[in-house]
């Protein structure tokens, strides 16, 4: 019988047969002689580099041994423990239960291994080489699943397998490049999965598992720039997620995870220029995520709906992101800076996604600081939301506004060079109603025409005043969003800060009572009210020449008569001029102090009435404005929130 025709051995029968005749190698006598006694077959102290007799042992026998042998020979409990084998032919273990644990160290296995829902109280493969990866899709494993310092040139495949215990692949070197290096979707393991310090080029696959325990990536190289360096989409880990000191190229992909512990990113090294080098959407962490010191960042970072309890990061690792992307993303406490530039800077880069501006990081942070009596920094947030929100309102229209003045001069064009600019058109917006308009208006020459060309002719005039009105519209609303906007945001800051308006009626009385008082001392006032204006007294000082301040005199008790004696004025009884009073009185609309009604600056008697006249105007408008939107932001008309 030649052992290398063998395809299976399923009686002991058939190993003595091969021992009487010769056929089994050093290593394969020393292996059963190992298990027959249940203790490890030492081979060699590590991976055989040649396949010589003296570490040659075949795939059939240790199959044989591992499932239990035979009725005539049966191995021990404790299973198969190899050191230092070269393992020829497939080993082929699929869809059987093994006799115990099956450990296998410092291994050269030339051919992927079948372990297709094996059954087994453990397996170690502990420093092999595994010269075709490992196919074990639905695996069950009632302790531990070990791949320590494993080398594999192909794809390990643990998909839908079961493990009891944990599963360790910590110090692996695994390579399939363009495919998946470690594939374990939707594995179930009751500890954790270690991956400590291991080296992938090729996905490395976690979608859908299960963790009971913790998934610690921790000093992780895994590299797979046409794809995933790591999917975890939709896993679920009870304790914490580490990918502290990971090195990554390629998308690290927690979008739908669950993490019941803290996922911690520290000084991690995260490469996918073209797309996202983490998109964790939905992601869900119950404790933490600590965004700190990472050492390069390149690509987007995307957190679009996902909740985290508590947010530790610097404004530094924000910054080395290329995109950011936080419409929805939730925090419960923030443990990281609360500097209002810094923050401002975070938000301003994620609240953007494809030139559209969410609010929603602006207020998840808002009510956060306010919440923790941060409030004047909250405030300050809103105001910066307000001016994004409408600034990015005013670019949209902008953008609408630029479309149609670009459907406007296509109209006009020649027939060759429309059908350029339609095309360059469609690629903007394929599906386009005005576009698909222009097109219709704007047959090409010597097609069959459906309408007369004076029709025609008058449709595309229509078309284009549309056009043009609809432009003309857009320009107005611009401009008169942007003044609102600035009188909104300087007045009561957007409604977030309505004692600015307190604040601006102040300055403006300040500004009326020096115009007022500098008036009145220069004799540029008169009474407002018609009969005192008319009468024989008033007359008499307004029209002498010899008094430069006939208003102070007529309000003044005491006058000095032409002898020089003192003797009383007709107007001491008339209001008493004060100039912050006057300046109060037409600034402020809902007050009367009885100045205005009394007493007007004169345009004829010198410059600063000339100038208080025309300036009262200005102090009157921008009184009535301050006044209004003070008011509907103290009482609520001007929503905050």
């Amino acid at each position: 019988m030649n052992y290398d025709d063998l395809q299976l051995i399923t009686h002991w029968a058939q190993v003595v047969q091969l021992r009487d005749d010769g056929l089994l190698t050093p290593a394969e006598l020393t292996l059963i002689d190992a298990a027959s006694r249940g203790e490890t077959a030492q081979i060699s102290l590590t991976v055989p580099n040649l396949k010589a007799s003296g570490v040659l042992i075949r795939a059939a026998l240790l199959r044989y041994l591992i499932i239990g042998g035979c009725k005539d020979f049966r191995t021990q409990p404790n299973g198969i423990t190899v050191n230092g084998a070269w393992i020829a032919g497939r080993l082929d273990l699929s869809f059987t239960a093994a006799h115990g644990p099956v450990d296998l160290y410092n291994c050269y296995i030339a051919e992927k291994p079948q372990m297709l829902q094996l059954q087994a109280d453990g397996l170690a493969l502990v420093g092999c080489t595994l010269v075709e990866g490992l196919n074990a899709a639905r695996i069950q494993i009632s302790g531990n699943l070990t791949l320590n310092r494993t080398r594999s040139a192909g794809k390990i495949s643990l998909s839908g397998g079961e493990i009891r215990g944990h599963l360790s692949c910590t110090g692996a070197k695994l390579r399939n490049p363009g495919g998946s290096a470690f594939k374990a979707q939707g594995i179930s393991v009751s500890s954790s999965v270690l991956l400590e310090n291991t080296t992938a080029e090729g996905m490395v696959s976690l979608l859908g598992a299960r963790i009971g325990g913790q998934l610690v990536c921790i000093g992780v190289s895994l590299h797979n720039e046409t794809g995933h360096a790591l999917n975890a989409q939709s896993a679920q880990v009870r304790g914490d997620a580490f990918l502290r000191d990971a090195v990554t190229t390629g998308e690290v992909s927690l979008l739908g995870a669950e993490i019941g512990g803290v996922l911690d990113c520290s000084h991690a090294e995260m490469r996918n220029p073209d797309g996202y080098l983490l998109n964790a959407q939905r992601l869900v962490v119950k404790e933490g995520f600590i965004w700190r010191r990472l050492k390069d960042l390149s690509g987007a970072v995307d957190l679009t709906s996902a909740h985290v309890g508590d947010l530790w990061d610097d404004p530094e690792s924000w910054a080395k992101c290329d995109r950011l992307y936080l419409s929805g993303f939730i925090y419960d406490v923030l443990h990281g800076g609360i500097d209002v530039d810094d923050r401002l800077a975070w938000l301003q880069k994620g609240a953007v996604s494809r030139r559209e501006f969410y609010p929603q990081p602006y207020e998840q942070l808002a009510k956060l600081l306010r919440d923790t009596g941060h409030r004047s920094d909250a405030r300050a947030i809103m105001v910066a939301k307000e001016k994004e929100q409408r600034k990015a309102a005013r670019e949209r229209w902008g953008r609408e506004r630029d479309w149609r003045r670009d459907l406007l001069a296509a109209s006009h064009m020649n027939d060759a060079d429309r059908a350029e600019a339609v095309a360059v058109l469609t690629r903007r917006r394929p599906h386009d109603e005005h576009l698909a308009r222009l097109v219709l208006l704007h047959p090409v020459k010597g097609a069959d025409g459906f309408v007369d060309p004076l029709t025609l002719h008058y449709a595309q005039t229509q078309y284009r005043g549309e056009q043009r009105w609809f432009n003309l519209r857009k320009q107005m609303r611009h401009v008169g969003s942007l003044i609102a906007d600035r009188i909104f945001g300087l007045v009561v800051g957007y409604g977030h800060k309505p004692e600015r308006s307190f604040y601006m009626l102040m300055v403006l009385v300040l500004i009326g009572s020096v115009l007022a008082d500098n008036a009145w001392k220069r004799g540029d006032f008169a009474p407002a009210q018609g009969p005192v204006l008319m009468s024989a007294d008033w007359q008499a000082l307004a029209t002498d020449e010899r008094i430069d301040n006939p208003a102070q005199l007529w309000s003044d008790k005491y006058m000095a008569a032409p002898d020089g004696t003192a003797v009383l004025t007709a107007g001491r009884d008339y209001e008493t001029f004060n100039a912050l009073a006057y300046a109060v009185d037409i600034v402020v609309p809902i007050v009367s102090l009885g100045q205005e009604a009394s007493w007007a600056p004169s345009t004829t008697r010198g410059p600063w009435g000339w100038w208080l006249w025309w300036i009262r105007w200005l102090l009157i408008i921008f009184g009535w404005i301050v006044t209004a939107i003070g008011a509907a932001a103290v009482t609520g008309v001007i929503r905050r929130d």
